[in-house]
Order: structure tokens, then C-alpha cells, then sequence
């Protein structure tokens, strides 16, 4: 179990087209090193297909919708638990996968209107 005091919180930095940057937390909670992991492979799973898919996704904290076309990259940080954000990051690095993907480029892009 993880220290029932101290959360397992990602935070999603997403970076635009235009060029803005936002950071989103996520509380992955407390509770066995497994549930909490599986949270955030959920989380990490569902961002990707809807960006591999070109649809809208809603962040949390705070909220926001982007449209994933113009998504340019997304990262992944960890903080709390060090056992379970160490995990966490060491799985990642066994899967040769950086903490975090582009989306791919676009040539024929047209500039950024919104996020």
C-alpha cells in the first residue's frame, strides 16, 4: 500500500499547435501500487486513441477541451508515492516510451484558431 497521506498525481502537459502550454493534474489516488498504476495507464490509453482517432478531448483541473488536431504534444509527469511514481516511471522506460508522445505533424496544417 502506498502512504495512505500522499496521492499518486499526474500531471498532463499539453502543448498546441499556437504554441500554448497548460499543465492538468490528475489524482490517481491512493491505495495498492497496482490499482494506482492501472489508473494511469487507463488515463495515458484513453488520451491516445482519441488523439489517433482526431477527436476532442476534455482534461480535467482545469478544464479544458482541445481539438487533437491541433494537439502538438502531450507529457506525463509523476509525482507522489516513490515507490509507485518510480514504477511507474521504470515501466515506461522497459517499454523504450518516453513520458509523454507527439501527435504527428502535419504539413498542410492551417494555423491555430483555438484549443
Amino acid at each position: 500500500m502506498t502512504n495512505p497521506l500522499e496521492s499518486t498525481i499526474l500531471t498532463m502537459i499539453v502543448t498546441t499547435a499556437s504554441g500554448t502550454v497548460r499543465e492538468h493534474l490528475l489524482d490517481l489516488g491512493i491505495g495498492k501500487e497496482s490499482a494506482v498504476f492501472e489508473r494511469m495507464r487507463a488515463r495515458v490509453r484513453a488520451i491516445e486513441e482519441r488523439m489517433n482517432r482526431g477527436e476532442s478531448i476534455t482534461l480535467e483541473h482545469p478544464a479544458t477541451t482541445y481539438n487533437c488536431p491541433l494537439i502538438e504534444s502531450v507529457r506525463y509527469e509523476i509525482r507522489g508515492a516513490s515507490k509507485v511514481a518510480g514504477q511507474i516511471r521504470q515501466a515506461m522506460t522497459d517499454a523504450s516510451r518516453q513520458l509523454g508522445f507527439d501527435h504527428p505533424a502535419r504539413t498542410n496544417r492551417s494555423p491555430a484558431r483555438s484549443v
